[in-house]
């Protein structure tokens, strides 16, 4: 019976993405050390950690331009009812030129064993965007121009679900973090939706080469209508637990390379860095990427490090 519900869940999740891969994407903030901010896409991830998770990640992107990206991202979640059920509550503010989204949710997970060490977690999320566009405050040529004359303000209702199937070897998660599509100005909002909805699909796998030694590939898909599918494909080595580094390849898009090293048994701290393979190649020195996380109560030696 299990292994028939876990057949038609991956069944349901394939041809979704299928789908969804025709389409083309990408509004919503990008992460080279996306590993380690996985609930800011995903509801499901949600209480899978052993206790009380805090995640920051802090990204400057295209360092040298003006206008350039600033994302700043927050999670903390923690398992309820003996890990049956997990809660959490993201924050994500992310800022280009003048416009400024802050995403504040809340996160509901249940998970389920499909297997003895198989588990399917299933998640939704509700909150809201807030929307912040200092247009004012531009050097405009038609001074009397009345669509520069205000900033404009707007608060958006957001929902969201996510599937995450996972053990010690392997997981696989599909989400769409933002199922309503709104639009900020009313005006077109018949025709153009500024808010997309996003899909996001995230592999990987944990393979074991020595005692010491971990290999940890990963991959990662987001699609939405109307612009470039964007993909990931990134390769960690893991020692001891304590001690990862990695490369990524943004297909089409930049090459990055990151370290996470675990402080103590509660803190783990990264650095990523990228830099554009496309026209943006030589116009920006780069993209920086700063990941702090702890685990309030892990106190008896458990290392976070490789979970998923």
């Amino acid at each position: 019976m299990r292994y028939r519900f876990l057949k038609l869940v991956i069944i349901a999740v394939v041809v979704i993405l299928i789908g969804v891969l025709k389409t083309r994407a990408q509004q919503d903030p990008v992460y080279t050390q996306y590993i380690y901010n996985m609930m800011t896409i995903n509801p499901a991830y949600a209480g899978t950690q052993n206790f009380l998770h805090l995640n920051t990640l802090t990204r400057l992107q295209w360092v040298g331009m003006d206008g350039a990206p600033k994302t700043f991202s927050l999670g903390v979640h923690t398992p309820l009812n003996q890990r049956k059920v997990g809660v959490g509550l993201t924050v994500v503010s992310d800022e280009i030129g003048p416009i400024n989204n802050t995403h504040i949710t809340v996160n509901y997970a249940y998970r389920i064993t499909v297997f003895e060490s198989l588990t399917l977690s299933m998640g939704i999320k509700g909150g809201i965007t807030s929307y912040r566009a200092d247009i004012s405050d531009l050097t405009i040529i038609d001074q009397d121009d009345p669509n520069f004359i205000s900033d404009e303000k707007k608060i958006m209702p957001n929902l969201g679900v996510g599937f995450y199937l996972y053990n010690q070897k392997y997981f696989v998660g599909f989400s769409i973090p933002k199922l309503l599509e709104t639009s900020i100005d009313e005006e077109y909002a018949s025709s153009f939706k500024e808010l997309r909805r996003h899909y996001y699909f995230v592999t990987g796998y944990n393979m074991e080469i020595t005692s010491n030694w971990m290999f940890k590939p990963t991959i990662y898909t987001r699609a939405v209508s109307g612009a470039p599918s964007s993909n990931d494909i990134t390769l960690q080595f893991i020692y001891d637990q304590r001690f990862g580094f990695g490369a990524m390849y943004r297909i089409g898009d930049a090459i990055g390379a990151f370290i996470d090293v675990q402080i103590n048994n509660q803190l783990t701290m990264g650095y990523g860095y990228d830099f554009s393979t496309n026209s943006l190649l030589g116009v920006n020195s780069g993209t920086h990427e700063l990941m702090i996380s702890y685990e309030f109560n892990n106190l008896k030696g458990k290392r976070p490090l490789i979970t998923f």
